[in-house]
């Protein structure tokens, strides 16, 4: 009996293989990942894991290539957290949740929203960005302020939180959420917003 109990506890306290959701394609600066605890430089050709959270610091960016072929840049002075990712070509059910703690990132969207009702979104300190197949960008150009906008593709984004939701349907348009407020209504930033946006997640030439 003895033997089967330390056998027991044994197994139930091996470490659990992480699971592999995409790889690192572009790193520039210094960039970590924090998984099960552990801190770890991260560089390109490495792989990524659910629930792996990214840090970057101020100058550096990361560009991240899902298993769908969603492609994702995290800017300098972020954090970003894959908090849920499940995908398989042959699924129509797969769905995804990353949380931004800080910072800004970019997302191209691959084959994870390609299916009748997309389950992809973004937690934020602000509000919640629920995606249907895009590329935007989201994060905070100002203390505490939520930006988001819609750069390329059909379909639109929504921008919630628990005081309201508004949708993105047109490439250029862009959402502010300011801290305890609903987001604002959608409208067209101008060259010089986007321009620091794009800016945030641009890869060094």
């Amino acid at each position: 009996m003895r033997a089967l109990l330390i056998l027991f506890v044994f197994l139930f306290t091996l470490p659990v293989q992480a699971q592999t959701i995409g790889i690192v394609t572009n790193s520039v600066g210094q960039v970590s990942w924090l998984r099960a605890g552990d801190g770890v430089q991260l560089q390109r050709g490495d792989p990524v894991s659910l629930r792996d959270s990214v840090t970057t610091a101020a100058s550096a960016r990361v560009v991240l290539r899902m298993n769908d072929g969603s492609v994702i840049t995290v800017g300098g002075d972020s954090q970003l957290i894959l908090a849920d990712w499940q995908f398989s070509a042959d699924a129509d059910d797969n769905s995804a949740r990353l949380e931004l703690v800080e910072g800004a990132f970019r997302f191209v969207t691959g084959l994870i929203t390609r299916q009748d009702d997309p389950q992809l979104s973004v937690d934020t300190p602000s509000g919640t960005i629920g995606v249907r197949g895009t590329d935007f960008w989201g994060g905070y150009l100002d203390a505490g302020v939520l930006d988001v906008v819609l750069l390329d593709g059909e379909h639109r984004l929504e921008v919630r939180n628990d005081l309201g939701s508004v949708l993105i349907a047109e490439p250029g348009f862009g959402v502010t959420v300011d801290p305890g407020q609903p987001p604002a209504a959608p409208k067209r930033w101008g060259q010089e917003k986007l321009k620091r946006a794009v800016q945030t997640v641009a890869l060094p030439q």
